[in-house]
């Protein structure tokens, strides 16, 4: 059943003049597609975020940057690591915008953390540009 709505949707979806589709590919090919995002709406700023949802941000954007390394995609890895450091660099991370308690352990122990952080994605920026022989 999903075969057939796929087939019907090559049919009325993708006519180029360029590429016939039923000559390049037949079925039960694997095709692989590439996805670039151009653009995302934010209506959040990082800073006013609480800080173990910088954390989560961050590592969310770490373990991006980890799965193009893994690829071999270093400049996207790259990217993705100056972004994360950017965080870093620009004091969005220690901002404490929400007056979370300074002083407790829970805060503490993410700041620790977040610090740890910061240095894996900076030295798996510098991974990145020297693969890429980006001195």
């Amino acid at each position: 059943m999903t075969t057939t709505l796929v087939e019907e949707k090559l049919h009325t979806n993708f006519v180029s003049p360029f590429l016939n589709q039923y000559e390049a590919f037949k079925q039960g090919d694997t095709v692989k597609f590439t996805v670039s995002l151009f653009g995302v709406e934010n209506t959040s700023y990082f800073y006013k975020n609480v800080l173990a949802e910088k954390f989560t941000i961050l590592m969310r954007l770490k373990t991006t940057a980890g799965e193009f390394f893994k690829r071999g995609n270093f400049k996207k890895a790259a990217k993705v690591y100056q972004k994360a450091n950017g965080y870093f660099n620009f004091g969005d991370v220690a901002n404490n915008h929400s007056r979370e308690d300074e002083e407790s352990e829970e805060f503490k122990a993410t700041m620790n953390e977040l610090n740890a952080l910061k240095i894996t994605c900076f030295t798996n920026l510098c991974v990145c540009k020297f693969k890429v022989k980006e001195y």
